[in-house]
């Protein structure tokens, strides 16, 4: 359920939205309660409007009336099924452009719905946000940044590198700020549900910079401030520096050294910091490099290394969701990587 609330009514303190009539002539307020009963569990909730928090705060607070109900009911009629208005809400998530107290920005260089841009286009109005607020790149405006070469699925392209690095980004960010079980339910058991907090981990840091604190349910840490953003903004940086040159045709595309990068702090891990047991923050990165051809030998040496420390580091590579990766690469016909990939 999408809300984009923009130019209608604020949502009520007693727990109501406003969406149009049937003959879209005029506001009429949406109980959430009745909302919940509609869509049911699971479900997930976009709220991009003013004031959004109201609306989860609400959503909870039914939740939790209907959840007190339902065990009053089956208390006293054990063995028969509650009515499905009072069925429990588990396994519902719900995302929130703002706090309950604060408004929309406005703001001429991004769009006004900037928090549904960043949960369904996170490519293009990272970009965007970071030609408004870094100015590093001379030249570089919004028409252009439509034109950057590539596909968003493609790794070999600008834009495909981008989308790629921006994954393994905001899967170690989470994976090193959230606890495990949370990461695990959120970011490695359903693709979508991963795709949409990954966005919204860029609409946290993006809502926060003109004043919006999204909120989520369940709650995350903050990762607005996370050192690993500092890391996409040089990607970005790098990347619409040769921007101009691929669009008139004199420069030829020059791959990021991210990952090669990160690999190399990976290794300085396994050499230095590996004594300590404390989970290395690149893990998350490794399993993207094993999509790379290029990369991919090395990647599974320093992983080999890694799980030879003991039982701590193999549970600590399936935490991540390394095994279907592994698992895959068994069946490739390619004969240098078998022995490492045996000994894994």
């Amino acid at each position: 359920f999408h809300y984009n609330g923009h130019g209608v009514p604020r949502p009520t303190q007693n727990g109501e939205l406003w969406v149009f009539n049937k003959n879209y002539t005029q506001y009429i307020p949406l109980s959430i309660y009745d909302l919940q009963t509609w869509m049911g569990s699971p479900s997930i909730f976009v709220y991009d409007c003013a004031n959004a928090g109201t609306i989860l705060n609400s959503f909870n607070l039914f939740a939790q009336q209907r959840a007190a109900e339902y065990e009053r009911i089956v208390a006293q009629n054990p063995g028969v099924m509650p009515s499905p208005h009072v069925l429990p809400l588990k396994d519902c998530i719900q995302l929130a452009a703002c706090g309950p107290s604060q408004l929309l920005p406005m703001t001429p260089e991004l769009p006004a719905d900037v928090f549904t841009a960043c949960l369904t286009t996170p490519i293009e109005i990272a970009l965007r946000w970071f030609v408004k607020t870094r100015k590093l790149v001379p030249g570089i405006s919004g028409d252009l940044i439509d034109k950057i070469p590539g596909r968003l699925n493609d790794r070999r392209t600008p834009l495909g590198e981008l989308n790629w690095i921006f994954t393994a980004i905001t899967d170690t960010i989470a994976w090193n700020v959230l606890p495990r079980e949370l990461f695990q339910k959120l970011f490695r058991q359903d693709l979508l549900v991963a795709s949409l907090f990954r966005n919204f981990l860029l609409a946290e840091r993006i809502m926060r910079s003109v004043n919006c604190v999204p909120m989520s349910h369940p709650k995350l840490p903050p990762t607005y401030q996370h050192y690993m953003w500092q890391a996409w903004d040089l990607t970005v940086d790098v990347c619409l520096s040769q921007l101009v040159g691929l669009l008139d045709g004199s420069h030829e595309f020059t791959r990021s050294a991210f990952f090669s990068e990160q690999l190399m702090a990976f290794e300085v891990w396994l050499d230095m910091g590996s004594q300590s047991r404390k989970a290395p923050e690149q893990l998350p990165i490794v399993l993207q490099v094993l999509l790379s051809q290029v990369h991919r030998l090395r990647a599974l040496e320093l992983l080999g290394r890694f799980l030879d420390l003991g039982p701590w580091a193999v549970n600590l590579a399936l935490s991540v969701g390394i095994f279907p990766y592994v698992l895959k690469l068994l069946q490739s016909p390619a004969t240098e990587l078998r022995p490492v990939l045996v000994f894994i």
